[in-house]
Protein backbone atom coordinates (compact mmCIF):
# COMPACT_ATOMS: atom_id res chain seq x y z
CA UNK A 1 0.00 0.00 0.00
CA UNK A 2 1.35 3.44 -0.95
CA UNK A 3 0.55 5.92 1.83
CA UNK A 4 1.30 9.63 1.53
CA UNK A 5 1.50 11.56 4.82
CA UNK A 6 1.05 15.34 4.84
CA UNK A 7 2.01 17.51 7.81
CA UNK A 8 3.00 21.07 8.60
CA UNK A 9 5.11 20.53 11.68
CA UNK A 10 7.25 23.42 12.84
CA UNK A 11 10.53 23.17 14.70
CA UNK A 12 9.25 22.99 18.27
CA UNK A 13 11.09 20.32 20.23
CA UNK A 14 8.71 20.23 23.22
CA UNK A 15 5.60 19.70 21.06
CA UNK A 16 4.24 16.13 21.13
CA UNK A 17 3.51 15.82 17.37
CA UNK A 18 7.14 16.78 16.62
CA UNK A 19 8.03 13.31 17.89
CA UNK A 20 4.82 11.25 17.64
CA UNK A 21 4.21 11.95 13.94
CA UNK A 22 7.64 10.74 12.72
CA UNK A 23 7.55 7.82 15.17
CA UNK A 24 4.17 6.61 13.89
CA UNK A 25 5.22 7.06 10.24
CA UNK A 26 8.46 5.19 10.89
CA UNK A 27 6.53 2.29 12.41
CA UNK A 28 4.14 2.29 9.44
CA UNK A 29 7.06 2.22 6.98
CA UNK A 30 7.91 -1.28 8.25
CA UNK A 31 4.54 -2.51 6.95
CA UNK A 32 3.65 -0.23 4.03
CA UNK A 33 5.36 1.87 1.38
CA UNK A 34 5.16 5.39 2.79
CA UNK A 35 6.31 8.92 2.04
CA UNK A 36 6.11 11.79 4.52
CA UNK A 37 5.85 15.31 3.14
CA UNK A 38 6.26 18.18 5.58
CA UNK A 39 5.29 21.59 4.22
CA UNK A 40 6.84 23.94 6.79
CA UNK A 41 10.16 25.71 6.17
CA UNK A 42 12.03 24.26 9.16
CA UNK A 43 13.25 20.71 9.70
CA UNK A 44 14.27 18.71 12.78
CA UNK A 45 17.25 16.32 12.75
CA UNK A 46 15.06 13.38 13.86
CA UNK A 47 12.82 13.90 10.81
CA UNK A 48 15.74 13.68 8.39
CA UNK A 49 16.77 10.35 9.92
CA UNK A 50 13.72 8.75 8.28
CA UNK A 51 14.28 7.41 4.76
CA UNK A 52 10.67 8.24 3.92
CA UNK A 53 10.97 11.93 4.82
CA UNK A 54 10.53 14.39 1.93
CA UNK A 55 10.89 18.14 2.33
CA UNK A 56 9.07 20.27 -0.22
CA UNK A 57 11.08 23.35 0.77
CA UNK A 58 9.73 26.20 -1.39
CA UNK A 59 7.61 24.09 -3.74
CA UNK A 60 3.78 24.20 -3.44
CA UNK A 61 1.92 21.14 -2.22
CA UNK A 62 0.87 19.60 -5.56
CA UNK A 63 0.82 16.01 -6.76
CA UNK A 64 3.23 16.94 -9.57
CA UNK A 65 5.86 17.96 -6.96
CA UNK A 66 5.75 14.61 -5.18
CA UNK A 67 7.93 11.70 -6.39
CA UNK A 68 6.45 8.51 -7.85
CA UNK A 69 4.55 6.42 -6.91
CA UNK A 70 3.28 8.86 -4.28
CA UNK A 71 2.06 11.35 -6.87
CA UNK A 72 -0.83 8.86 -7.22
CA UNK A 73 -0.96 7.23 -3.77
CA UNK A 74 -3.51 4.70 -2.55
CA UNK A 75 -4.44 6.98 0.35
CA UNK A 76 -3.35 10.28 1.91
CA UNK A 77 -3.11 10.95 5.66
CA UNK A 78 -3.38 14.53 6.88
CA UNK A 79 -1.67 14.95 10.24
CA UNK A 80 -3.74 17.52 12.18
CA UNK A 81 -6.01 20.43 11.23
CA UNK A 82 -5.45 24.18 10.90
CA UNK A 83 -1.67 23.89 10.44
CA UNK A 84 -1.65 25.08 6.84
CA UNK A 85 -4.25 26.21 4.32
CA UNK A 86 -2.34 24.18 1.70
CA UNK A 87 -4.07 21.04 2.99
CA UNK A 88 -7.46 22.43 1.88
CA UNK A 89 -6.28 23.10 -1.67
CA UNK A 90 -4.47 19.76 -1.84
CA UNK A 91 -7.59 17.88 -0.71
CA UNK A 92 -9.46 19.33 -3.69
CA UNK A 93 -6.77 18.03 -6.03
CA UNK A 94 -7.07 14.61 -4.37
CA UNK A 95 -10.84 14.70 -4.87
CA UNK A 96 -10.44 15.46 -8.59
CA UNK A 97 -8.10 12.47 -8.92
CA UNK A 98 -10.26 10.06 -6.89
CA UNK A 99 -7.66 9.64 -4.13
CA UNK A 100 -9.13 8.98 -0.66
CA UNK A 101 -7.80 10.77 2.38
CA UNK A 102 -8.14 10.58 6.14
CA UNK A 103 -7.59 13.28 8.77
CA UNK A 104 -6.02 12.97 12.23
CA UNK A 105 -7.31 16.11 14.02
CA UNK A 106 -5.31 15.53 17.24
CA UNK A 107 -7.92 17.10 19.51
CA UNK A 108 -8.72 20.05 17.22
CA UNK A 109 -12.37 19.06 16.72
CA UNK A 110 -13.31 18.60 20.36
CA UNK A 111 -15.95 20.86 21.85
CA UNK A 112 -13.38 22.25 24.28
CA UNK A 113 -10.89 23.11 21.53
CA UNK A 114 -13.54 24.65 19.29
CA UNK A 115 -14.94 26.80 22.11
CA UNK A 116 -11.70 28.32 23.33
CA UNK A 117 -10.56 31.92 23.00
CA UNK A 118 -10.38 31.79 19.17
CA UNK A 119 -13.84 30.25 18.76
CA UNK A 120 -15.29 32.68 16.22
CA UNK A 121 -12.24 32.58 13.95
CA UNK A 122 -12.55 28.79 13.85
CA UNK A 123 -16.30 28.91 13.22
CA UNK A 124 -15.78 31.19 10.21
CA UNK A 125 -12.94 29.02 8.89
CA UNK A 126 -15.09 25.91 9.25
CA UNK A 127 -18.03 27.48 7.47
CA UNK A 128 -15.86 28.59 4.56
CA UNK A 129 -13.43 25.70 4.23
CA UNK A 130 -13.01 23.07 6.92
CA UNK A 131 -16.50 21.58 7.17
CA UNK A 132 -16.28 20.48 3.54
CA UNK A 133 -12.68 19.28 4.00
CA UNK A 134 -13.75 17.09 6.94
CA UNK A 135 -16.98 15.78 5.41
CA UNK A 136 -15.22 14.69 2.23
CA UNK A 137 -12.61 12.68 4.17
CA UNK A 138 -12.97 8.91 3.87
CA UNK A 139 -12.49 8.63 7.62
CA UNK A 140 -11.30 10.48 10.72
CA UNK A 141 -8.75 8.94 13.06
CA UNK A 142 -9.23 9.91 16.68
CA UNK A 143 -6.51 9.20 19.21
CA UNK A 144 -8.86 8.23 22.03
CA UNK A 145 -12.50 7.28 22.44
CA UNK A 146 -12.96 10.37 24.60
CA UNK A 147 -11.65 12.58 21.78
CA UNK A 148 -14.29 11.08 19.48
CA UNK A 149 -17.04 11.60 22.06
CA UNK A 150 -16.03 15.25 22.43
CA UNK A 151 -15.81 15.74 18.64
CA UNK A 152 -18.86 13.97 17.25
CA UNK A 153 -21.08 17.02 17.78
CA UNK A 154 -19.11 18.49 14.87
CA UNK A 155 -18.56 15.38 12.77
CA UNK A 156 -20.14 12.00 13.43
CA UNK A 157 -19.26 10.20 10.22
CA UNK A 158 -16.91 7.32 9.53
CA UNK A 159 -14.07 7.13 12.02
CA UNK A 160 -11.72 4.85 13.93
CA UNK A 161 -9.67 5.15 17.13
CA UNK A 162 -5.94 4.41 17.32
CA UNK A 163 -3.84 6.14 20.00
CA UNK A 164 -0.35 7.58 20.00
CA UNK A 165 2.42 5.18 20.95
CA UNK A 166 5.78 5.30 22.65
CA UNK A 167 9.03 3.36 22.41
CA UNK A 168 9.73 1.76 25.82
CA UNK A 169 12.69 3.45 27.58
CA UNK A 170 15.72 1.48 28.79
CA UNK A 171 15.71 3.17 32.20
CA UNK A 172 12.57 3.34 34.34
CA UNK A 173 11.60 4.86 37.67
CA UNK A 174 12.31 2.64 40.68
CA UNK A 175 12.93 4.98 43.63
CA UNK A 176 10.94 7.89 45.04
CA UNK A 177 11.78 10.84 47.27
CA UNK A 178 11.71 10.05 50.99
CA UNK A 179 10.67 13.36 52.51
CA UNK A 180 9.51 15.43 49.51
CA UNK A 181 7.27 15.35 46.45
CA UNK A 182 8.95 16.39 43.21
CA UNK A 183 6.22 17.06 40.66
CA UNK A 184 6.81 17.97 37.02
CA UNK A 185 5.07 19.20 33.89
CA UNK A 186 6.85 18.96 30.51
CA UNK A 187 5.16 20.15 27.35
CA UNK A 188 4.23 22.96 25.01
CA UNK A 189 3.71 26.04 27.13
CA UNK A 190 0.14 27.28 26.80
CA UNK A 191 -1.25 28.18 30.21
CA UNK A 192 -4.92 28.02 29.13
CA UNK A 193 -4.76 24.91 26.93
CA UNK A 194 -2.64 22.96 29.43
CA UNK A 195 -4.61 24.22 32.45
CA UNK A 196 -1.46 25.64 34.08
CA UNK A 197 -3.39 28.68 35.27
CA UNK A 198 -5.62 26.39 37.34
CA UNK A 199 -2.62 24.43 38.60
CA UNK A 200 -0.93 27.60 39.91
CA UNK A 201 -4.19 28.72 41.53
CA UNK A 202 -4.20 25.44 43.45
CA UNK A 203 -0.60 26.08 44.52
CA UNK A 204 -1.59 29.53 45.75
CA UNK A 205 -4.63 28.23 47.67
CA UNK A 206 -2.74 25.33 49.26
CA UNK A 207 0.72 26.89 49.56
CA UNK A 208 0.98 26.35 53.31
CA UNK A 209 0.45 22.58 53.21
CA UNK A 210 2.48 22.20 50.00
CA UNK A 211 5.47 23.88 51.60
CA UNK A 212 4.99 21.80 54.75
CA UNK A 213 5.08 18.61 52.67
CA UNK A 214 8.14 19.82 50.69
CA UNK A 215 6.16 19.78 47.45
CA UNK A 216 8.06 21.24 44.47
CA UNK A 217 6.50 21.79 41.04
CA UNK A 218 8.89 22.11 38.09
CA UNK A 219 7.38 23.38 34.81
CA UNK A 220 9.32 22.93 31.56
CA UNK A 221 8.29 24.61 28.31
CA UNK A 222 9.13 27.04 25.52
CA UNK A 223 9.98 30.52 26.71
CA UNK A 224 7.15 32.28 24.90
CA UNK A 225 5.39 35.51 25.85
CA UNK A 226 2.92 33.36 27.81
CA UNK A 227 5.87 31.77 29.67
CA UNK A 228 7.20 35.19 30.78
CA UNK A 229 3.74 36.39 31.82
CA UNK A 230 3.32 33.19 33.80
CA UNK A 231 6.70 33.69 35.47
CA UNK A 232 5.71 37.20 36.57
CA UNK A 233 2.46 35.81 37.99
CA UNK A 234 4.29 33.14 40.02
CA UNK A 235 6.76 35.68 41.38
CA UNK A 236 3.98 38.18 42.11
CA UNK A 237 2.14 35.55 44.16
CA UNK A 238 5.43 34.64 45.90
CA UNK A 239 5.20 31.01 44.90
CA UNK A 240 8.56 30.81 43.15
CA UNK A 241 10.20 29.08 46.13
CA UNK A 242 8.35 25.86 45.23
CA UNK A 243 6.82 26.55 41.76
CA UNK A 244 9.79 26.73 39.42
CA UNK A 245 9.66 27.65 35.74
CA UNK A 246 12.26 26.30 33.29
CA UNK A 247 12.90 26.42 29.57
CA UNK A 248 12.37 23.42 27.24
CA UNK A 249 14.06 20.12 28.02
CA UNK A 250 14.81 17.23 25.64
CA UNK A 251 16.82 14.06 25.16
CA UNK A 252 18.97 12.78 28.01
CA UNK A 253 18.22 15.85 30.13
CA UNK A 254 14.48 15.20 29.79
CA UNK A 255 14.96 11.58 30.79
CA UNK A 256 16.89 12.66 33.88
CA UNK A 257 14.10 15.08 34.83
CA UNK A 258 11.45 12.35 34.56
CA UNK A 259 13.49 9.80 36.49
CA UNK A 260 14.04 12.29 39.31
CA UNK A 261 10.33 13.17 39.55
CA UNK A 262 7.71 11.59 41.79
CA UNK A 263 4.64 12.85 39.94
CA UNK A 264 3.84 14.02 36.42
CA UNK A 265 1.00 16.56 36.40
CA UNK A 266 -1.11 17.42 33.36
CA UNK A 267 -4.28 19.44 34.00
CA UNK A 268 -5.20 20.22 30.37
CA UNK A 269 -8.60 21.59 29.46
CA UNK A 270 -8.42 19.65 26.18
CA UNK A 271 -5.97 17.42 24.28
CA UNK A 272 -5.79 14.86 21.51
CA UNK A 273 -3.60 12.19 23.10
CA UNK A 274 -0.67 13.81 24.94
CA UNK A 275 2.71 12.23 24.26
CA UNK A 276 4.11 13.74 27.45
CA UNK A 277 1.65 11.77 29.55
CA UNK A 278 2.33 8.49 27.71
CA UNK A 279 6.06 9.11 28.08
CA UNK A 280 5.76 9.68 31.83
CA UNK A 281 3.78 6.44 32.22
CA UNK A 282 6.39 4.52 30.21
CA UNK A 283 9.12 5.74 32.58
CA UNK A 284 6.98 4.65 35.53
CA UNK A 285 6.16 8.10 36.85
CA UNK A 286 2.69 8.17 38.48
CA UNK A 287 0.48 10.92 37.08
CA UNK A 288 -2.15 13.43 38.06
CA UNK A 289 -4.25 13.85 34.93
CA UNK A 290 -7.40 15.79 34.12
CA UNK A 291 -10.29 14.47 32.07
CA UNK A 292 -9.16 16.93 29.39
CA UNK A 293 -6.07 14.81 28.70
CA UNK A 294 -8.38 12.12 27.27
CA UNK A 295 -6.63 9.51 29.43
CA UNK A 296 -8.80 9.89 32.52
CA UNK A 297 -10.52 6.48 32.16
CA UNK A 298 -7.33 4.52 31.38
CA UNK A 299 -5.41 6.02 34.30
CA UNK A 300 -8.29 5.47 36.69
CA UNK A 301 -8.90 1.88 35.55
CA UNK A 302 -5.20 0.95 35.72
CA UNK A 303 -4.62 2.85 38.99
CA UNK A 304 -1.61 4.61 37.46
CA UNK A 305 -2.13 7.84 39.37
CA UNK A 306 -4.86 10.24 40.39
CA UNK A 307 -7.47 11.80 38.10
CA UNK A 308 -9.43 15.02 38.21
CA UNK A 309 -11.73 17.30 36.26
CA UNK A 310 -10.17 20.39 34.62
CA UNK A 311 -11.43 22.49 37.51
CA UNK A 312 -9.51 24.12 40.36
CA UNK A 313 -11.27 22.30 43.20
CA UNK A 314 -10.90 18.90 41.54
CA UNK A 315 -7.21 19.45 40.71
CA UNK A 316 -6.71 20.55 44.32
CA UNK A 317 -8.27 17.34 45.65
CA UNK A 318 -6.16 15.16 43.35
CA UNK A 319 -2.88 16.81 44.40
CA UNK A 320 -3.72 16.62 48.11
CA UNK A 321 -4.72 12.98 47.68
CA UNK A 322 -1.47 12.23 45.86
CA UNK A 323 0.48 13.76 48.73
CA UNK A 324 -1.50 11.93 51.41
CA UNK A 325 -1.16 8.59 49.56
CA UNK A 326 2.53 8.94 48.76
CA UNK A 327 3.16 5.43 50.13
CA UNK A 328 1.36 4.14 47.00
CA UNK A 329 3.76 5.79 44.52
CA UNK A 330 5.73 2.59 43.87
CA UNK A 331 2.55 0.58 43.31
CA UNK A 332 1.16 3.18 40.92
CA UNK A 333 4.53 3.35 39.15
CA UNK A 334 4.34 -0.37 38.33
CA UNK A 335 0.78 0.08 37.09
CA UNK A 336 1.90 2.97 34.89
CA UNK A 337 4.57 0.82 33.23
CA UNK A 338 1.98 -1.88 32.51
CA UNK A 339 -0.45 0.63 31.02
CA UNK A 340 2.23 2.09 28.72
CA UNK A 341 2.69 -1.31 27.05
CA UNK A 342 -0.67 -0.83 25.34
CA UNK A 343 0.92 1.92 23.26
CA UNK A 344 3.45 -0.14 21.29
CA UNK A 345 4.13 1.50 17.89
CA UNK A 346 4.40 -1.78 15.96
CA UNK A 347 1.03 -3.04 17.19
CA UNK A 348 -0.60 0.32 16.44
CA UNK A 349 0.88 0.37 12.91
CA UNK A 350 -0.67 -3.03 12.19
CA UNK A 351 -4.07 -1.75 13.29
CA UNK A 352 -3.69 1.34 11.14
CA UNK A 353 -2.84 -0.82 8.10
CA UNK A 354 -6.07 -2.79 8.53
CA UNK A 355 -8.14 0.39 8.82
CA UNK A 356 -6.63 1.80 5.61
CA UNK A 357 -7.24 -1.47 3.77
CA UNK A 358 -10.92 -1.21 4.66
CA UNK A 359 -11.04 2.42 3.45
CA UNK A 360 -9.41 1.59 0.12
CA UNK A 361 -11.80 -1.30 -0.25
Amino acid sequence: MNILYISHLVVQAESGPTWSVPASINAQSRIDNVLWVNTSKGVMPNWQELDCFFWLKDKPLKLRNIPEPFNMPDVVVFEALYDSFQEIMFSRELKRNGIPYIIIPRGSLTYQAMHNRSRWKKEIAHFLFYDKFIKEASSIQYLTKKEYEDSKYRFDGRHFVIPNGFTPPVKVKNNFSIDAINAVFIGRFDSYHKGLDMLVEVCERQQEILREKHFVLNLYGTMTEDWYTFKEDIEGKRLDDFVKLHGPVNGKEKEDVLLSSDLFIMTSRFEGHPMGLIEALAYGVPVIASRGTNMYDEIQASDSGWVCEPEVSSIENAILMGISERERLSEKSNNAKKLSKEYDWAMLASRFHQELKAIIG
